[in-house]
């Protein structure tokens, strides 16, 4: 890279100077305050509410067929519940846990 002598500065001097006179008065404008951002709920942590969503509607609909005397429809939708609720156990439960749950 060459430097050309014309374009060489002492030190301590400035390529622009901004020169403002008293009656130049600009406005500064703040920039705006940021909210904390909160922390995403992770994917397993989304989805075992989707499951427990899951479980309490099976067992709302179970509910309804044992009502209608629907008592096969009601077994499957119990079963479903069941086992959505576990689901989420073991995504709640994470890799270290799952062992521990299937244990018991």
């Amino acid at each position: 890279m060459r430097s050309y002598p014309h374009s060489k500065q002492p030190r301590g001097t400035a390529q622009l100077r901004l020169i403002t006179t008293p009656d130049d008065v600009r406005e500064v404008s703040v920039p705006p305050v940021r909210r904390p951002r909160t922390s995403r709920q992770g994917r397993n942590v989304r989805m075992a509410e989707r499951l427990d969503q899951i479980a309490i509607d099976a067992q709302r609909d179970a509910a309804q067929a044992v009502m209608a005397h629907d008592d096969v429809t009601a077994r499957e939708l119990l079963d479903r519940a069941s086992a959505a609720r576990k689901a989420a156990a073991l995504l709640r439960a994470g890799p270290s846990g799952v062992r521990e749950m299937l244990a018991s």
